[in-house]
């Protein structure tokens, strides 16, 4: 019997089709390559014609002596502040003042009816000229008995009677001397007066109402001098003492106020760690007002720090940037500025000494601009 003969062991060839279509799919890529890479060479040439290089100025960032200054914050508030009583009893007859009336110390703000109190005073008055008549009369008797009493024409139980009706008599005047000045305060707080001088924050009370002694009338300010309360944080307690120069300023006014450090506390607040110190600011002009937020700094002396001309800076939305020139190319940079001394300007960070930068910045910088 025949055996059929073993499979060939050689591998198929593929047939012309496939070759022709694995030739074509070659021939795509290779043309696919030397379009990208031509593209390549036309961007290339496109970035070198779009980014030509910028002349600029540069100059190396230096370090100076500089000012230094604790930055604080603070807020305004009145160097007195009371919520006047009325002390006394009666219905209002008139208010002399409103919010934000300027008042001298004395001034009557409101007036109660004094009716009353006019009518006990003028009895207690009375009674004391009363008891005056009865004190010169019997000085009188009593002188009489005294040289009854040498002259032996008296016995001496009526002496001694005698003696201590004078003394009685005596003591009645000062009683009655106590009634009057008992019943002229309620007609001295009649009229209720400022007991220091300042600004009407509030008005509590209108004509016509009732008063009594734990009544408030008016809440009183005094704002001349004006306190400026800061907190100072546990850091930079030893920073501060009594007598140092505070430079602050408020967004009511653009122009800076100073004032003098009166009082530091005697500990940090436990709360926020800080410790709570005031200075206080002359106001004439009562410009200033209680409630208004402060910035304020404390002159610390001059150290050396980094500086670079105002000139060298590029202000954006209140942020500081600077150009920086590394390997031929521009590298901004968003730096945080110290303290002003002139038409130079500390770099507290983002810039090293020795470094250097653009001066000035012209309008074509940019991060990553060739450079001539």
């Amino acid at each position: 019997m025949q055996r059929p003969s073993p499979p060939s062991q050689r591998p198929e060839r593929p047939s012309q089709s496939t070759r022709s279509a694995r030739l074509g799919l070659a021939a795509l890529a290779l043309v696919a390559a030397l379009g990208c890479k031509r593209r390549e060479a036309a961007d290339a040439q496109t970035k070198v014609v779009d980014d030509p290089k910028i002349a600029v100025q540069t100059m190396t960032a230096a370090e100076r002596s500089m000012p230094r200054y604790l930055r604080l914050t603070g807020t305004l508030a009145a160097d007195e502040a009371a919520d006047v009583a009325a002390d006394v009893t009666g219905k209002i007859l008139a208010v002399n003042v409103d919010r934000g009336s300027i008042v001298a110390k004395g001034a009557v703000l409101a007036r109660t009816d004094a009716r009353t109190a006019a009518l006990a005073s003028a009895e207690a008055n009375a009674g004391l000229a009363v008891a005056k008549a009865q004190v010169a009369q019997a000085k009188v008797d009593c002188d009489r008995l005294e040289a009854l009493a040498k002259a032996g024409a008296i016995a001496g139980a009526d002496y001694d009677r005698a003696h201590a009706q004078c003394l009685v008599s005596d003591e009645g005047e000062k009683l009655a001397a106590a009634r009057v000045a008992s019943a002229s305060k309620p007609l001295v707080d009649a009229n209720i007066r400022a007991p220091f001088a300042g600004l009407v924050a509030e008005r509590y009370v209108n004509t016509g109402e009732y008063l009594r002694p734990e009544t408030k009338v008016v809440r009183l300010m005094a704002i001349d001098p004006i306190r400026l309360q800061l907190s100072v944080p546990e850091a930079s307690v030893a920073l501060v003492k009594e007598g140092q120069t505070v430079t602050f300023r408020v967004a009511a006014f653009d122009e800076p106020f100073a004032a003098t450090v009166r009082y530091v506390g005697p500990s940090l607040r436990s709360s926020s760690r800080d410790l709570l110190v005031e200075a206080v600011c002359a106001n004439p002009g009562h410009r200033l007002r209680p409630g208004m937020f402060a910035t304020a700094q404390i002159a610390l002396g001059e150290a050396p720090t980094v500086t670079i001309p105002k000139t060298a800076l590029r202000m954006e939305d209140d942020k500081a940037h600077l150009f920086v020139v590394k390997s031929g190319r521009l590298e901004e940079r968003l730096v945080e500025l110290g303290d002003p001394k002139g038409d130079e300007v500390g770099v507290a960070s983002g810039l090293a000494k020795g470094e250097q930068i653009i001066n000035p910045v012209p309008a074509a910088a940019h991060d990553g601009a060739r450079v001539e």
